[in-house]
């Protein structure tokens, strides 16, 4: 049973701190004419949530899988939809650690794809699939967890919700700003090796 409360604890742990990362994510592609030196801390604090929150999604899978209650199982780890408890809202847990290790991965190769104006191109494309990848682990935790209905876990999740779909919103409303283009005159390729650095 310590293992369920570990796969209970870990999951949640890991959806704010990937709420985190991917609410700075969304802010950071906004910023015009920020100081380089808060540029740096930002991004210093977008990889570390991400990454803490990559590390704490391995300890939620890996404690499921130890936990004989769970009867998740290996293979449903692996492939998407094939588990025996709740399969698609487990499905899409397993889609979105895939998601995130492909971002996770395209974030590390950012400098690569840096070198030209169609890989900063792709690259923002791929990366924006965290989206993607937070839309399926907030739906996992939602149907599949078994924490729901405790009132604090959903006020975790209105809170979460709330700071994505704000910070979204934020960039939505920032990139269709008329005074956008006269603000950031850098070309993608350009602001891709700024933040790379």
């Amino acid at each position: 049973m310590n293992f369920w409360y570990i796969a209970r604890g870990a999951g949640l742990a890991a959806l704010v701190l990937l709420s985190i990362s991917t609410c700075i994510g969304a802010l950071m592609s906004t910023r015009s004419g920020n100081r380089p030196a808060s540029r740096v801390v930002v991004s210093y604090v977008h990889r570390v949530s991400a990454s803490l929150g990559l590390g704490v999604l391995l300890l939620h899978l890996f404690a499921i899988l130890a936990d004989s209650y769970a009867h998740v199982g290996w293979q449903a780890s692996i492939v998407p939809f094939t588990s025996s408890y709740r399969p698609t809202w487990v499905g899409l847990g397993t889609l979105a650690i895939y998601t995130f290790l492909l971002v996770a991965a395209v974030g590390f190769a950012r400098g690569r794809f840096a070198s030209s104006q169609l890989g900063a191109t792709a690259w923002r494309w791929l990366h924006a699939l965290a989206y993607v990848g937070w839309g399926m682990a907030m739906l996992h935790g939602v149907k599949s967890g078994t924490d729901t209905a405790l009132g604090w876990v959903q006020l975790l999740y209105i809170a979460c919700g709330a700071g994505v779909f704000a910070s979204i919103g934020v960039r939505i409303a920032r990139i269709w700003r008329p005074s956008h283009a006269k603000i950031s005159t850098a070309t993608p390729t350009r602001q891709l090796q700024v933040a790379a650095r």
